[in-house]
């Protein structure tokens, strides 16, 4: 049953300073599990605070880190120029300072949180369980895989992968990777989903993938999570 959600914009220690991030909680006065929702390269816009409301309605305590500072764009130069020009220490060290921050509030229960993240922040999300252990579990759709790959042998969480047909060669590395390091590793690819797919606001939708994931999504947070 979908719950009844408080969302705010909140703030949190991180790199030295402040940084901001998008919030979404069930309003019942509960505990749950914590999730760090990474942006694609579009920057914290619509689509990734509804998908962050969408894991509270579903009871999880939710937070998208804003990774750009306030800039959103539609438009892919924009976008790719975003990208380009973001400090990844910084942006790593605001992640982590987001899952601290959450995982410290009344409303978030356990010790470990989900890590979820799309296109640019599919990618953000392997760096992130590599370097943090507080990482419970892993989601990610159609990211990239770090440099070098094989430093993915140091992640411990359990990873769930969404990749497009397109993708399919990057998919099956990480699957390849994880698995011969005998990590936890659940992938899905796609026939004819292109990268993007869970976006309902972009050209690359499709209905069939995206409908198919997120069931599969929300059931590894819960049976990984506390």
């Amino acid at each position: 049953m979908a719950k009844n959600i408080v969302t705010s914009t909140v703030s949190f220690k991180a790199n030295g300073d402040t940084a901001d991030g998008y919030l979404a909680y069930p309003d019942d006065g509960g505990s749950y599990p914590a999730v760090v929702v990474i942006q694609e390269w579009w920057g914290v816009d619509d689509h990734i605070k509804d998908v962050t409301e969408r894991f509270a309605r579903l009871g999880f305590a939710a937070i998208a880190p804003d990774l750009y500072h306030g800039q959103v764009t539609s438009e892919p130069d924009e976008a790719r120029k975003m990208a380009m020009e973001m400090e990844y220490d910084r942006a790593a060290k605001e992640i982590d300072g987001a899952a601290t921050w959450l995982l410290s509030q009344s409303f978030s229960n356990g010790s470990s949180f989900g890590c979820v993240g799309y296109c640019m922040g599919g990618g953000l999300v392997l760096t992130t369980s590599i370097r943090n252990n507080n990482v419970g579990a892993a989601i990610v759709y159609y990211g990239g895989l770090p440099n070098p790959p094989e430093n993915l042998k140091d992640i411990n969480a359990p990873v769930l992968a969404f990749y497009g047909s397109g993708e399919g060669e990057r998919a099956n590395q990480l699957n390849d990777i994880l698995t011969a390091n005998n990590k936890d590793i659940e992938l899905h690819i796609y026939e004819g989903a292109a990268h993007g797919f869970f976006n309902d606001s972009g050209n690359g939708y499709s209905l069939t993938a995206s409908y198919d994931s997120w069931p599969r999504a929300i059931e590894f947070f819960r049976s990984h999570l506390a």
